[in-house]
């Protein structure tokens, strides 16, 4: 009997250049403590049996044929054809990936799927590990993505990351800011459908040269700002070069004007995570978000994985 085949990837957060880094800019982001894991079973049946837990709690119990599998577009149940996609991609990569398909899978997130750190990307890149391909290969045919949560659920530091033709540069980078017990993440309530957000900026077209430039730029600087106010002052500029980007308000201005400190969207504007500085201690922090029923909030070292070595 086979043996079971187990598999792990960490999730993500996009702390710089969100919606230009699919253009080209450089972006700092960082891989999570929070990830996914898969597990293959060995499995007597004709179908392949998926189940998917979150934090312990079964939510999706499917099983999908071979038929499903090579024609994915047949599928009505939205969570079950991407799966059907997914599988039918790998196989275009590796056709011996077919033989490996009649077993039991099992995923694990160990973080709310509706949180945005990756529930898509950890799987992507657990699929590609089983089956023997390249995850930004795999990635490239279901997403129009830039690839960088990939490389986080790849990296267990935090990295610089770039788009670049065919294959992205990733650089592994040491960033924990002297103080990162003044950051928080707040998870902001709304899910944000990242790919409907990327097909929508994409198909903008707009000449954005200067602002990756700036961007990229204020990259390298949150990466070695040394103090609390030189963050906050780069996380601000950057806050106004996406505003005008998009036509949208700044998240403090918009929703937070009386905060303490400085404050940042993460991925998809309007949604998922935000990050935050202040010099008000946490109890405050946490009184005056849940004071605007916001009730998430997690502390730097409780998300971030840090560089464990001198780079």
């Amino acid at each position: 009997m086979d043996q079971a085949q187990f598999y792990y990837s960490n999730g993500k957060l996009l702390i710089t250049a969100e919606y230009l880094v699919l253009k080209g800019a450089q972006a700092l982001a960082v891989p999570t403590q929070f990830g996914q894991s898969l597990a293959v079973y060995p499995n007597d049946k004709e179908t392949l049996k998926w189940q998917a837990y979150e934090h312990d709690r079964l939510w999706l119990n499917l099983d999908l044929s071979m038929d499903e599998i090579l024609s994915p577009k047949s599928v009505t149940i939205p969570e079950k054809a991407f799966i059907a996609e997914l599988l039918n991609q790998a196989i275009a990569l590796n056709f011996r990936f077919c033989d490996a398909l009649h077993h039991r899978v099992e995923t694990h997130l160990d973080f709310n799927r509706n949180w945005g750190l990756g529930s898509s990307s950890t799987l992507i890149n657990n699929v590609a590990k089983w089956a023997q391909v390249d995850a930004f290969d795999l990635l490239a045919r279901v997403s129009q993505g830039s690839g960088y949560d990939i490389a986080c659920a790849q990296n267990n530091t935090p990295i610089l990351f770039q788009k670049t033709g065919n294959k992205p540069r990733i650089q592994s980078c040491l960033f924990s800011p002297d103080f990162k017990d003044q950051i928080y993440f707040l998870y902001l309530g709304k899910k944000q459908k990242s790919e409907k957000e990327v097909q929508r900026f994409l198909a903008q077209e707009k000449d954005c040269k200067q602002e990756i430039q700036a961007v990229s730029d204020l990259s390298l600087q949150l990466l070695e700002s040394h103090t609390a106010s030189d963050f906050d002052k780069i996380v601000t500029e950057h806050e106004r070069i996406t505003s005008g980007l998009l036509g949208l308000p700044c998240l403090k201005q918009q929703a937070f004007a009386d905060f303490q400190g400085s404050v940042k969207s993460l991925g998809a504007w309007g949604g998922d995570f935000a990050m935050l500085r202040s010099d008000w201690d946490r109890k405050t922090i946490q009184n005056y978000f849940e004071s605007k029923s916001l009730n998430t909030l997690i502390p730097w070292d409780n998300m971030v994985i840090e560089a464990d070595f001198d780079l």
